[in-house]
């Protein structure tokens, strides 16, 4: 058994990485595969086999059933198991740089995937329509001539789509189903003309279309020149017009599927002029702190967003912290794809700085650690790393529980990324939070914090799920379309009673719902600056925020 792997077998250890030369010596000595008892351990939450020349994956690969993130980038696979597809808890695959020419079919198992890379492979063609869940998905460097099917669906997660240096000729017409889509990278293709229907990408804001035949000089200009804005308002005007498609519609269908009731007796539908629950989003004020992202947070844990909610009274504070939690473990994938922080606005001082520097040098008062004072994030990691151990050990467990079920995360890292304002560190992701910022039943004004080393897309999926439930935290549904979210699940017994009637009114949900009162949601935007003291990004901006219609949510930009 190699050494690596022998030492998570006898620690109980959720992660297993392999790389370097004297594991490349071992997989060449091994025919190009891994262990055989590297599927044994079916308690992996991680497996990272990365730089190596592994060039074949065991069909027992369906033993890790809980594997959650499978890296296996720049080897030399050429082909993947079916059993690939019983990973029903994955949510990030990895296997950029390798020799594919395609994969299995049954790769349309994989229902809980967010995150995937597939770039500089030799794929051709692809399908991923039955990945309803993914969110990010980077295809560039392949031999696409065409566009893969995404999921389309009444619920939406395609942000970020990387298409670039590939074969592409067209833009198909199904991409504008995607409503959430945020980035659409489809750069170095040989794209000769943009249809206008593009531009009804309604959230789209990174739009790169450079290295194309484009035969739009104008547009070819505007590409190489100007932002994506300018590019998606031209196209929009002089883009391509396809020939119409004739085929019949159902008038009671609109655009993006769903099924429309008329209204009752022939009488007129009445227009919903304001939704109950509204977020509004405002523009960065004065007073709030100015934000610094550091080159070395850039290589650390590169991805942050923040934002300013207003005049929120925490009710019940026990269930906000509760709602933190829960995001943790679903959306936030236990903290692999992104870190929740929220903090008490009154109690931050002066201007903030997001950085990273070894945890010997960064000192922090943790989350309920007030009486022990700072210390390091190395002393704090080591301390939270002995205490896992024993609790294991105390409870004759093989697994981590509460915060300690995330100290791998950090596992010989150089650096710890941190977010500091003038007197203090305020948060450490993706462990703890300070002590001094720590939001209380008193707390009216609070920052929100979500960093993540995947991407962006998730740190603002993760965001506007927080700021969704914030919405609804006190809100009850009495009748509609969103009652599944707040009401008891139906007995065993009673769900196929249930199941006729729930089908019937579904579409009238849409129309009917209605909550017990009127909720406003006051956001504000936080600017980000780089560490020459210019303009990084802001968030929420346009199109960051997303409303539900369903639900009657609706986002303003004040």
């Amino acid at each position: 058994m190699w050494p690596e792997v022998e030492a998570v077998r006898s620690e109980n250890r959720r992660e297993l990485k392999l790389t370097g030369a004297s594991v490349s010596e071992r997989i060449v000595k091994n025919g190009g595969s891994l262990d055989d008892a590297v599927y044994q351990l079916s308690a992996l939450n991680l497996l990272d086999v990365n730089d190596t020349p592994l060039d074949r994956i065991s069909p027992r690969i369906d033993s890790l059933t809980h594997l959650q993130s499978l890296l296996l980038y720049r080897n030399k696979i050429a082909q993947l198991p079916a059993t690939i597809g019983q990973l029903g808890e994955l949510k990030v695959l990895d296997l950029s740089g390798n020799r594919l020419t395609e994969v299995p079919g049954e790769f349309g198992k994989l229902r809980s995937l967010t995150t995937l890379n597939l770039s500089f492979n030799q794929l051709k063609k692809l399908d991923l329509s039955a990945l309803d869940r993914l969110s990010v998905c980077n295809l560039s460097g392949n031999e696409l001539a065409e566009v893969p099917q995404f999921h389309i669906g009444e619920v939406h997660h395609l942000t970020e789509v990387n298409l670039e240096k590939n074969s592409i000729v067209a833009l198909p017409e199904e991409l504008t189903r995607q409503q959430i889509l945020r980035v659409l990278n489809v750069g170095d293709n040989k794209i000769e003309q943009v249809p206008k229907y593009i531009a009804k990408c309604a959230k789209l804001k990174e739009f790169n279309l450079k290295g194309n035949p484009l035969k739009d000089k104008r547009l070819l200009k505007l590409v190489d020149q100007c932002r994506s804005k300018q590019v998606l308002d031209y196209v929009e005007k002089n883009g391509y017009q396809p020939p119409k498609q004739t085929p019949k519609e159902n008038p009671t269908t609109v655009s993006n599927g769903q099924q429309m009731v008329p209204p009752p007796n022939g009488a007129p539908e009445k227009e919903q002029k304001e939704a109950q629950l509204k977020i509004i989003v405002r523009k960065a004020t004065a007073s709030a702190p100015k934000v610094t992202f550091t080159q070395e947070a850039r290589s650390a844990r590169p991805h942050i967003v923040l934002c300013i909610v207003r005049s929120f009274p925490i009710a019940n504070l026990k269930k906000f912290l509760q709602l933190q939690n829960t995001l943790h473990d679903t959306e936030c994938n236990r903290r692999q794809l992104a870190t929740i922080a929220t903090h008490d606005l009154a109690k931050v001082k002066g201007a903030l700085r997001y950085h990273a520097a070894p945890p010997a040098e960064i000192e922090i008062t943790a989350l309920g650690s007030a009486a022990q004072g700072k210390v390091t994030a190395e002393q704090y990691y080591a301390d939270l790393c002995h205490q896992a151990e024993l609790l294991r050990k105390e409870k004759k467990r093989n697994t981590y529980s509460g915060v300690h079920k995330y100290i791998t995360l950090l596992t010989a890292r150089e650096r710890f990324a941190y977010l500091s304002d003038e007197e203090k560190v305020i948060s450490l992701p993706p462990l703890t939070n300070c002590d001094e910022t720590k939001v209380s039943a008193t707390t009216t004004d609070l920052l929100l914090e979500v960093t993540s080393s995947v991407g962006h897309g998730p740190c603002v999926r993760v965001m506007n799920v927080l700021l969704e439930r914030m919405l609804l935290m006190d809100v009850e549904v009495v009748s509609g379309g969103v009652a599944a979210a707040t009401e008891q699940p139906p007995a065993a017994g009673e769900r196929k009673k249930k199941s006729k009637a729930i089908a019937k009114e579904a579409a009238e949900r849409v129309a009917t719902v209605r909550y017990d009162r009127a909720v406003t949601l006051t956001v504000e935007q936080v600017q980000l600056y780089d560490h020459e003291g210019k303009p990084h990004s802001v968030f929420p901006g346009k199109g960051d925020l997303c409303g539900d219609e369903a639900k009657r949510i609706v986002v303003e930009m004040a």
